[in-house]
């Protein structure tokens, strides 16, 4: 499968994704709902494409946006109301300083609203910078599973054998994320979670300039094993200056 994130991030974004869709491989998308007018008008473009797999982008780290349930006594957000640095929520997380409940709460506010712009579920459902994985909140996401608030299929962020040593892109970045994929993957094994057999997709900036910065990835890849490419596909979105570092 490939899955481009960020639907909803803006509008230029989520019309990439939805050309992607129409004359491209990407037969799934992930929609972070609490942009605002952002996401309303990029919901819209869904209407052209009723083969798209949609889930829910759980969102908890900085967007540029306020949160939707989440206040600064919970720890999951400033005094502004505005989501915390990928560091900061990580830290936060794994020394079990975030109200529980109010994780819960967000994730519940955010499947809400999900519901109401689409008119039904989502297909799947992950975090912005893989964050659904972190302590706490993937306990309040398992919640919101079992209490049939979401759909019980995820992501995990665990490479195929041998592609660490065979691809030397962003190496660091990517030994974190497998750790913290094997690290979630135990809760989601215990709670039968659906889930991936393994996934690609990070580059880093000096990739971009080569023609196919995939070319080792795709060269790696196993023979078996249910695969997703994640892909931040959009045209040039200039909403996204001081809000993210994926501009296309």
């Amino acid at each position: 499968m490939i899955t481009a994130d960020d639907f909803g991030f803006g509008l230029a974004t989520s019309a990439g994704i939805v050309h992607a869709h129409l004359h491209g491989p990407v037969n799934r998308t992930s929609m972070m709902v609490v942009t605002g007018d952002h996401v309303k008008a990029s919901v819209q473009l869904l209407d052209e494409t009723p083969d798209l797999n949609v889930g829910l982008h759980l969102v908890f780290t900085d967007v540029g946006h306020s949160a939707l349930a989440a206040t600064p006594a919970s720890r999951l957000v400033n005094s502004q109301r505005r989501f915390l640095s990928i560091q900061q929520l990580y830290f936060r997380c794994m020394s079990a300083n975030i109200d529980v409940s109010a994780a819960f709460d967000e994730v519940c506010a955010q499947a809400d609203l999900f519901h109401k712009l689409l008119g039904r579920a989502p297909t799947h459902v992950d975090g912005h910078h893989h964050a659904h994985q972190f302590p706490v909140i993937r306990q309040a996401m398992l919640r919101a599973m079992n209490e049939g608030l979401l759909p019980r299929v995820t992501r995990r962020t665990i490479e195929a054998p041998g592609i660490l040593a065979a691809v030397s892109s962003c190496r660091a970045r990517r030994i974190v994320l497998n750790m913290l994929g094997h690290s979630a993957a135990i809760d989601f094994r215990r709670e039968g979670i659906s889930v991936n057999d393994y996934f690609f997709g990070v580059l880093g900036e000096q990739d971009l300039s080569e023609e196919n910065p995939w070319e080792q990835y795709l060269a790696a890849l196993p023979p078996r094993g249910e695969v997703e490419w994640m892909v931040h596909q959009g045209f040039y979105d200039e909403s996204l200056i001081d809000r993210d570092r994926y501009i296309l």
